[in-house]
């Protein structure tokens, strides 16, 4: 039977999620995650290993800070002084702390240390940590590889030390749901009275159903991510984790809307967004295409829905989107259209012709624009503002004279300004602000985004106003 109680979710996109492919935020940008995480509900929020480096410190002190008086920041160490001084310096009020002492972890990272030895560096890394004032999490690294025993002792050890959390942490992803229950139900067995966390890799494709065996068993917290990033195949999405909840009645779904806007972000900033099969977040999960379902859909959407698109924040679609089966609808005539339709945008020098988009190809899912851009006296100071889209995108110059020299540009990608003359391309990664202005010469420019919508792929936030 489902389990009613409060589970409560730490979510780790700022700490696990730095370990995936692509997944390193900017001080800025974690700010960013960290408000949409407090929006969002999490009930704490998990970022970085400050000991890394200086910038670490300031990523995580800076999530500190806006997080601070509404949801606790917890930091990661290793079962050293160091590294939990390094926490203590960020503002964050937990530390979670992590070690191993299987054959794998001992083999690849403390070869020779006793047992009786790692259990004195639990101690005594958890006994400083609260000195500094800190709350502490006890990781054992790999617990879902390590003897029974072995896990009893560590945490017992880590419990009567200070730590008021423990974390069972499925490393490799190995575990199925009814080992997970078993491994969670007898710790809750030995220590009823502590908080009991999981970390659940999704190696084998069952972190959502170890998770929900977990809850089942007695689990306190959960740990995510926003879209399941993370190391490999990733860690519990946030999302869905949220939805099984709420669809159990074991906790009230956040506004679907925000849910989706954070994935859309992180999904930029990582540049690593869902495929559109994702459950919960991904664009087709409301699509409904046989004609069966879509006219039972239509009569009642219950039909083939389990829960309503909109509580989610998205929005039902009915068909497929697909291509025109005609190819010669492939071929497209472009037409001259003012950038005064996209946002972020004016009227600026020469004609704008829009190559394609899923205007005039269907499902295209590719938009281009190419723009002849005469000799002028004055080009201004610009007439596109700082803008960052959520896939993706390439500047092209190409110069009117012989070898396509002869066209001057700037360009903005962050806080950094280049001078670019053509010909010349420009790759803009998701989720960095980027904006061009014309400084002298005449030719043509090209613009492509991995979207068929241009405005649909703009991620809005503060940017600066004026050219550059």
């Amino acid at each position: 039977m489902a389990s009613r109680r409060t589970v409560r979710v730490v979510d780790a996109t700022l700490r696990e999620g730095m370990q995936a492919a692509g997944g390193t935020f900017s001080v800025d940008q974690s700010v960013d995650v960290a408000r949409g995480l407090i929006e969002c509900g999490v009930d704490a929020i998990e970022c970085g290993h400050p000991a890394i480096g200086h910038e670490e410190q300031l990523r995580v002190a800076a999530v500190a800070e806006v997080a601070s008086g509404r949801v606790p920041v917890l930091a990661h160490a290793r079962a050293m002084k160091e590294d939990i001084d390094a926490v203590a310096k960020t503002g964050a009020t937990w530390v979670g702390i992590f070690l191993g002492i299987n054959g794998f972890s001992l083999d690849s990272r403390m070869p020779g240390r006793s047992l009786e030895e790692l259990y004195a560096k639990i101690e005594g890394s958890i006994g400083h940590a609260r000195s500094l004032g800190l709350s502490v999490r006890f990781t054992v690294e790999d617990s879902s590889r390590t003897q029974g025993d072995l896990l009893a002792e560590a945490y017992g050890r880590a419990i009567r030390a200070g730590a008021e959390r423990v974390c069972v942490a499925d490393t490799v992803g190995l575990l199925e749901p009814a080992a997970t229950a078993e491994i969670i139900g007898t710790l809750r067995r030995h220590e009823p009275d502590v908080d009991i966390e999981v970390h659940l890799h999704d190696d084998r494709g069952l972190a959502m159903a170890n998770a929900l065996a977990a809850i089942d068993a007695g689990v306190d917290w959960i740990s995510t991510s926003v879209n399941g990033l993370g190391e490999r195949a990733g860690i519990v999405d946030l999302s869905a984790l949220l939805a099984n909840l709420a669809h159990r009645g074991s906790r009230q779904l956040p506004d679907g809307r925000r849910l989706r806007e954070l994935s859309r972000r992180v999904g930029a900033y990582s540049r690593s967004a869902p495929d559109a099969r994702r459950p919960v977040i991904g664009r087709n999960v409301f699509r409904h295409v046989s004609k069966l379902h879509v006219r039972a859909v239509e009569r009642d959407p219950r039909t083939y829905e389990w829960l309503p698109a909109e509580s989610l924040g998205a929005q039902r679609a009915l068909g497929a989107d697909e291509l025109p089966r005609d190819p010669s609808d492939w071929i497209v005539k472009p037409p001259v259209i003012s950038a005064e339709e996209l946002r972020h945008h004016r009227a600026g020098p020469g004609d704008r012709f829009v190559l394609v988009d899923d205007r005039f190809v269907p499902a295209a899912g590719q938009y281009c624009i190419a723009r002849r851009i005469p000799r002028m006296e004055e080009y201004g100071a610009g007439h596109v503002d700082g803008h960052v889209h959520h896939c993706d995108s390439l500047f092209v110059f190409l110069g009117a004279d012989d070898d396509y020299q002869g066209l001057s540009v700037e360009v903005s990608l962050g806080e950094d300004r280049f001078p670019v003359q053509s010909p010349a391309s420009v790759f803009i990664p998701a989720g960095v602000n980027h904006s061009y202005r014309v400084v002298d010469g005449a030719g043509t420019y090209l613009n492509y985004v991995l979207a068929g919508d241009y405005n649909s792929s703009l991620i809005d936030q503060p940017v600066a106003e004026g050219g550059g």
